[in-house]
């Protein structure tokens, strides 16, 4: 007698991503599209401190004024603008309706606070072309790197690249743009918590590794507080260009915000 045979079973799909893996995705390619956005104004304003540093200007004063008295502000604000509005928009888009309806109320001042964190860090990355990158040519530094009177110095010839390549500054102008603009839009709206979340690779920097884990005490704090890496160094966000150059040079962590 013949067995009677059994239905054939439909495959179990696999469970749904879970909101993290996906959210984490849609972070990353958000960023990736900003940098090649970003890229062409950061070239202009290469060439703009460059020709400015080659007269001689001083580089000094907050970020607003050194955009303007070079002048890469034209070229630049529009680009961190919409960087910080679309971040906002991904921002809402990961939120329930009623949380999203709460951050329109701060999509002007985090406008304003990403742009100006955006400016912050070209001021940073100009004051540096500015001393590293200035042609010298009373004392024969063709294209020598220094200041009026100094001697040509190779060795800052060669860090001055990180500065004056489009590509190099586009990833912590994105970064302090993005999440300064989401972290004053949430604040506006009376939200609470921010959770610092790194990419879990083997190039997190070890201080941000433990920001990014669950138990370390500095992994969730008030958004009006800043995280606190293991020396001591405090950043209001990834990128946040007010704590040293190491914790947010090439920094790719991200924040999630919470009411």
């Amino acid at each position: 007698m013949t067995a009677p045979q059994q239905p054939a079973q439909e495959p179990v799909p696999p469970p749904p991503p879970r909101q993290f893996a996906a959210q984490a995705q849609a972070v990353a390619a958000a960023q990736d599209a900003e940098i090649s956005a970003v890229t062409p104004a950061l070239a202009a304003f290469v060439t703009a401190v460059l020709a400015y540093a080659r007269t001689g200007g001083r580089v000094a004063g907050l970020p607003l004024t050194v955009a303007k008295k070079i002048g890469y502000y034209g070229a630049v604000v529009a680009v961190l603008s919409a960087i910080a509005d679309r971040a906002m928009d991904e921002q809402r888009t990961w939120s329930g309706k009623r949380a999203a309806e709460e951050l329109w109320l701060g999509t002007d001042v985090g406008r304003e606070a990403g742009v100006q964190a955006g400016l912050a860090v070209l001021a940073h990355a100009a004051k540096a072309i500015a001393r590293e990158a200035r042609v010298d040519e009373a004392t024969g530094g063709s294209p020598g790197v220094s200041l009026p009177g100094e001697p040509y110095d190779p060795q800052a010839a060669e860090h001055a690249k990180s500065y004056s390549d489009p590509e190099k500054i586009a990833l912590p102008v994105v970064q302090s743009t993005r999440h300064a603009a989401q972290l004053a839009a949430a604040a506006e709206a009376g939200w609470t918590r921010k959770t610092w979340v790194d990419k879990g690779d083997a190039r997190v920097r070890v201080n941000h590794a433990f920001l990014g884990s669950k138990n370390y005490e500095y992994h969730v704090v008030a958004l009006d507080e800043p995280f606190v890496t293991l020396d001591g160094n405090k950043l209001w966000y990834p990128g946040d260009t007010s704590a040293p150059v190491h914790e947010w040079m090439r920094c790719r962590c991200w924040l999630r915000l919470s009411r």
